[in-house]
């Protein structure tokens, strides 16, 4: 099974939290973030050093700025788990809100 989830990010002074990548987990724990090259090494070592739960609930401050998880079956209520490929699933997103997900049009392209 594969298990998906949306990265938002609160930069310091911020009131609201924006998406700034995807991360995709597999069952085995191997991992990937998805995002622009410039937050992905910020946001890998973000989801990488705290507990799921954590990030999951009201997230964690890091680096002066708040970060959390939101699982993907929470934007789509028919699924409770991700099946499709991290491709198709980025694809699926990147084409829902092309504005809000700019930053996955890298990964969504042949």
């Amino acid at each position: 099974m594969v298990h998906a989830y949306l990265i938002h990010v609160e930069a310091e002074g911020d009131y609201f939290f924006t998406p700034e990548g995807v991360l995709i987990v597999v069952d085995n724990l191997s991992y990937q973030v998805y995002s622009l090259d410039s937050r992905h090494n910020f946001l890998r070592a973000a989801v990488t050093k705290f507990p799921l739960d954590k990030l999951l609930g009201d997230g964690v401050s890091y680096r002066g700025a708040q970060v959390k998880l939101e699982p993907i079956a929470n934007l789509d209520a028919k699924r409770e788990r991700v099946r499709e490929t991290a491709r198709h699933l980025l694809s699926e997103l990147y084409h829902s809100n092309q504005e809000r997900y700019f930053f996955l049009k890298k990964h969504t392209s042949p």
